[in-house]
């Protein structure tokens, strides 16, 4: 598999999910990946794409999207990754079709929030033309093509499975936590950081030369993780740069009503996030594709 990203080597929770995956990708030709940024989309494709294998002699490719800066470069980065090149006059998506037409692929596009339409565009058009051809995407919301097979990543559950990623990222600093009261300030540590396994991550990073005690008492907000070091998308360095890259992506309407709607705290009832969408004359039409969009971004 063609995967320039370096992960853990040790998957930690989500004990079903890798095998419903990958059944899926056995049996669906499309599958997405769905959910906020940060809650382990790539790494529970990574584990399900090693656990399905290359069955049959299939070849699979990992192409990590978020480096593109827009649309036009997501067809060459594909071809890249599948190590074509256009050397004709035909246009490099037409060739790129008719090479895959009698190919078994597993095709995975990580990331793909930021060139969402140009990838509707890209898969229905290989879908269309390689019948041997199975697509994985990682994304925020659904592509919205037809058949897709859409799998919603949810946080982890922090008592247990993000206390076990906790204690196994600490261990592998060298910095295990084994004493009861050490656990227990992991189990409150995971409780705070919700489960999300990106906050969790860059937790641990933090007891290379802090207490797990101490982590938890100075740490205010999710939003202050950050880590030093590290091998992955630099969105994936801070909590905060990972929502600054969610609002990058949003619509301007979308923004504006994310904007409107920070000033409430905790679950938001339908009522006021109605209100809010609503609250100028022009934006009555647009409001209910406004909701269900927003709505989709918080599941």
């Amino acid at each position: 598999m063609i995967h320039s990203s370096e992960l853990p080597s040790r998957f930690v929770g989500r004990a079903e999910e890798p095998a419903a995956v990958a059944g899926s990708l056995s049996e669906q030709r499309l599958v997405t990946l769905t959910g906020v940024g940060g809650v382990g989309k790539s790494r529970l494709a990574s584990e399900a794409v090693e656990r399905l294998g290359h069955r049959g002699g299939r070849a699979v490719v990992w192409v990590d999207l978020w480096p593109l800066q827009n649309d036009k470069l997501l067809v060459p980065a594909v071809a890249h990754a599948l190590g074509f090149a256009n050397h004709s006059a035909t246009d490099t998506l037409e060739a790129l079709t008719r090479r895959l037409h009698d190919q078994d692929v597993l095709l995975v596009l990580d990331s793909c929030e930021h060139v969402r339409r140009g990838c509707r565009t890209l898969v229905a058009r290989l879908l269309a033309a390689a019948p041997g051809l199975t697509v994985l995407t990682t994304i925020r919301e659904p592509l919205g093509l037809p058949g897709e097979h859409v799998i919603e990543v949810a946080p982890l559950p922090a008592r247990t499975d993000g206390t076990e990623l906790l204690r196994a990222r600490a261990a592998l600093l060298g910095t295990p936590l084994v004493s009861p009261e050490d656990v227990r300030t992991a189990v409150r540590l995971s409780r705070r950081l919700e489960g999300i396994p990106l906050a969790i991550e860059l937790a641990a990073g933090q007891l290379a030369d802090r207490t797990i005690e101490q982590v938890d008492r100075h740490l205010r907000s999710r939003l202050e993780l950050t880590a030093d070091h590290g091998k992955g998308p630099s969105r994936h360095r801070a909590l905060r740069t990972t929502i600054g890259w969610s609002h990058e992506v949003c619509e301007p309407a979308e923004r504006l009503l994310w904007a409107r709607l920070s000033v409430f705290r905790g679950d938001l009832p339908p009522t006021p996030c109605s209100r809010c969408a609503r609250a100028a004359p022009s934006e009555r039409k647009r409001s209910p594709p406004l909701l269900r969009g927003w709505s989709a971004s918080r599941s």
